[in-house]
């Protein structure tokens, strides 16, 4: 069956939590899925933490590899009955206090819906795609990301014609390693896969221009083929018939 994933946008000032299912990683990771749609105007309102649950994360002992309250909330967001992992036996005790954790407070949660404000917010039906632009910021790390750039460094071709882009909010916040089944076919020279998920969890928010003390940091996830497509009908080839990557004659 494979890794089954839940887009969770949560708060946990508020304990309010946004929950989607969005099927296997590389069904739904993508600028036109609409768990990516609700992700990114939820961010545009507020600060929200974020977390692309999936259920393999924590088999076989995989608490051990989350550690802070922020992490262990977040699974408990994505949870809404008793699923069987909460009934599961642990080998440590310290992964057992983490079970005990999530189980007192999975029910804490209040759900919302947002599905159609996100819709309409991005006038989805005309533009089949979220709004890239401005800057996601993550206040846990001072970090900070061009979504113009981003973009632009990572748009693909999906079938024939659609073009669009892996997004980098499943990426950067997963848990289990869904984005490998994304990246299956390989990944564009300037993929930056050390980042993958190394901001769940964390605080993060979609704002006009970043604070004057966070790093902006270069950001990109595209297969190989899709962006080669991509590049190919945006900027053609050379006289070597090398696809080009850019405006200015480089290379792809």
């Amino acid at each position: 069956m494979g890794q089954i994933f839940c887009a969770t946008i949560y708060d946990i000032e508020e304990m309010t939590r946004f929950l989607m299912v969005a099927d296997k990683f590389h069904a739904n990771c993508y600028s036109f899925s609409a768990a990516v749609v609700c992700a990114h105007y939820l961010l545009r309102q507020k600060t929200h933490r974020v977390m692309w649950f999936g259920d393999f994360a924590i088999a076989e002992d995989g608490l051990k590899y989350f550690s802070g309250t922020s992490d262990l909330l977040g699974i408990s967001a994505c949870i809404t009955n008793d699923d069987d992992f909460l009934e599961s036996d642990v080998s440590d005790e310290d992964s057992r206090a983490k079970l005990q954790f999530i189980r007192e407070n999975y029910k804490r949660w209040r759900s919302i819906n947002i599905y159609n404000k996100a819709m309409e917010y991005f006038n989805y039906d005309k533009n089949r795609s979220v709004l890239y632009s401005g800057f996601l910021l993550n206040h846990t790390k001072k970090l900070a990301i061009n979504l113009t750039d981003y973009l632009q460094r990572s748009l693909s071709m999906f079938g024939r014609d659609f073009l669009g882009a892996i997004d980098l909010i499943p990426v950067l916040t997963e848990t289990g390693g869904g984005a490998t089944m994304a990246f299956f076919e390989g990944i564009s020279w300037d993929t930056t896969e050390e980042l993958t998920a190394k901001w769940r969890g964390d605080s993060l928010q979609i704002v006009d221009e970043p604070p004057t003390d966070y790093q902006i940091i270069n950001c990109c996830f595209a297969d190989i083929w899709g962006r080669a497509k991509a590049c190919r009908c945006l900027y053609g080839v050379d006289s070597s018939n090398y696809i080009l990557g850019d405006k200015n004659g480089n290379r792809y």
